[in-house]
């Protein structure tokens, strides 16, 4: 008695063996893969060898030879990368067959994940081109502290080391912004007095305004700095945090970082157009570069190479994450928030 093979829903990759009537030559074998959707097909005995759906996203595997499917087991998998599970993973998400539905939405979904690995591979591109042109980046676009200072729009003392001032040159006098620590949110209203406009900051003590600031504008009464509280994000902070992920440890790594953080940030402001409305020290190992937030093309396209660039991805689009305010003191180091850059009265 031969024997046929039923796809066991809910496990992936497994498969019933059961009992069955003789079955004719050239049956389809039914397993957790859909074989009609494979590329350059061939089979010898009970293999089935084709061209890796997740190696052909990402534009490899042209000769075709990448997968294998048992058809005795059901087990399958790319020979490329054998130990990447992954990759596995991958190929399931493209051919994989996860029980019944509609033919024509698994076809589309099928095509929308075919053309977000093309869009990823393409981000690598660029990425691995940042990689290995930021070196000549940073030279080309040299930018000290000092040079910083001097080329700052405001030089006015008081703008630059009273975080009131920072609030007023940044947002207009009726918007409501936030400022506190990280746990001035929630809690039934509590720590409603965290949500002033622009122009009540101004009115209160400066050792009362922050430590932190969100660089979102909220609607009156707000009490939660949730995400979907957020009335508008006028800006975008960059954390300059280390560049492919690795922190500055030494004081000549922190110098050498924040020289190269300074040049990126001078690169996308004359290069790529951002518009740079303020930098600061955090006092720590790094800068926050405020950006007026470009098109979220752009946003999405940075999150992708920021790695690259030394920026920390997790935070961008965030706006209601909290940053430094000037002249607080980083309870790390001892070393205070300082303005470094800083444009009032942007339109």
């Amino acid at each position: 008695m031969k024997k046929k093979f039923i796809y066991k829903r809910g496990q992936q990759n497994e498969l019933w063996i059961l009992p069955s009537t003789p079955s004719t030559p050239n049956t389809k074998m039914n397993s957790s893969i859909d074989i009609n959707r494979l590329e350059k097909v061939r089979r010898s005995g009970t293999k089935i060898t084709a061209r890796c759906p997740a190696c052909a996203a990402a534009g490899s595997d042209r000769q075709g030879n990448h997968f294998f499917l048992s058809t005795e087991s059901g087990k399958f998998g790319c020979a490329a990368h054998s130990t990447d599970g992954e990759h596995r993973r991958e190929i399931f998400a493209l051919v994989g067959i996860k029980g019944e539905r509609d033919p024509a939405e698994e076809r589309e979904w099928r095509k929308g994940r075919v053309k977000m690995a093309a869009a990823k591979v393409k981000q690598n591109k660029i990425t691995a081109a940042l990689r290995a042109h930021r070196a000549s980046i940073i030279s080309a676009y040299a930018w000290s502290e000092s040079e910083v200072k001097a080329d700052s729009p405001e030089q006015r003392i008081g703008w630059l080391h009273d975080p009131r001032k920072f609030i007023a040159a940044l947002f207009p006098p009726d918007a409501v912004i936030w400022t506190g620590t990280k746990y001035h949110t929630g809690q039934d209203g509590k720590h409603a007095s965290h949500w002033r406009t622009v122009d009540a900051w101004q009115e209160v003590p400066e050792d009362t305004v922050g430590p932190l600031i969100s660089p979102a504008t909220w609607t009156a009464g707000e009490t939660s700095r949730a995400k979907d509280n957020v009335l508008t994000s006028p800006y975008t902070v960059l954390d300059f945090d280390g560049f492919d992920g690795k922190q500055p440890n030494t004081p000549e790594e922190l110098r050498e970082h924040i020289a190269a953080s300074l040049a990126i940030v001078r690169w996308m402001r004359e290069k790529l157009d951002w518009r740079l409305a303020a930098i600061l020290f955090t006092g720590s190992k790094s800068i926050h570069a405020w950006f007026h937030t470009p098109p979220q093309a752009a946003l999405e396209s940075l999150k992708n190479t920021a790695p690259a660039l030394g920026v920390d991805e997790g935070l961008i689009g965030c706006a209601e994450h909290p940053c430094r305010l000037p002249e607080w003191i980083h309870h790390k180091t001892g070393i205070p928030a300082r303005v470094l850059w800083l444009q009032t009265n942007l339109t």
